[in-house]
């Protein structure tokens, strides 16, 4: 677990032991966050704060943008797809969310396991190569940066 070549607080790799544990193969969607909320009346820490922060793809910075959260999470104009991964909550509502549910959050320790799909010692979930084959294989900001995605 870690990285050498990342960031400091990454520092250093070590070894870790997890027990068997459970992890839902997907993340939680729109749906799925809208059935606990209208359960339960739970108000995000967004809809509460009465913003959240939204990434500006013209600026390349993330921007307070009034109206934001679950429901609207690119502003009040904004609407989510019903089947996306849910947005624009914070681990206080993804806790509230998997206490409702039956479930817990994973450890740093137990979602750096999943995520990396059983590979152990590589620097990517798929391997050490960033681009293998020169094919992308994540979310990658391609173009000049924060101008033209292409």
């Amino acid at each position: 677990m870690g990285a050498n070549d990342g960031m400091p607080y990454e520092a250093p790799v070590h070894e870790v032991t997890v027990k068997s544990f459970w992890i839902d193969e997907r993340e939680v969607t729109v749906t799925e966050f809208s059935k606990f909320v209208s359960a339960t009346g739970y108000k995000t820490d967004a809809e509460k704060f009465g913003w959240s922060g939204v990434f500006n793809m013209k600026t390349g910075e993330w921007e307070k943008v009034d109206g934001a959260n679950w429901r609207h999470p690119d502003g009040t104009d904004s609407q989510p797809k019903p089947d996306e991964p849910v947005c624009q909550i914070s681990w206080d509502d993804a806790l509230a969310y998997a206490k409702w549910a039956g479930k817990r959050l994973p450890t740093e320790a137990e979602w750096e396991y999943a995520a990396r799909g059983g590979l152990v010692g590589k620097t990517y979930a798929w391997g050490d190569e960033l681009r293998p084959n020169g094919k992308l294989v994540a979310n990658w900001w391609q173009g000049t940066f924060p101008n033209n995605n292409t």
